[in-house]
């Protein structure tokens, strides 16, 4: 489903007859899935156990920008990143 469908179909005005309930549903996991990665995650040491990865994706080679300062978010996959050291 195309991004500005899910959108159109979760808008609370808008008003349209669906055959059945898989179209709501599949935006409903889309806005689900966009909405999870704005909650923050701590990265995770990677199998290196040097290099933090992102625990959406398993990547740490986007957590930093080329001068070692810390992203929001994973330039991989979109996760938001708690650098929180709690």
């Amino acid at each position: 489903m195309e991004i500005a469908r899910a959108r159109e179909i979760l808008d609370p005005e808008h008003r349209e007859h669906y055959d059945g309930i898989e179209t709501v549903n599949e935006a409903c996991r889309m806005g689900r899935d966009a909405l999870g990665k704005l909650v923050p995650l701590r990265p995770y040491p990677d199998d290196d156990g040097d290099i933090l990865a992102c625990q959406r994706c398993g990547s740490g080679e986007y957590l930093h920008n080329e001068d070692g300062t810390p992203n929001k978010f994973c330039g991989q996959c979109g996760q938001a990143i708690d650098w929180s050291t709690e």
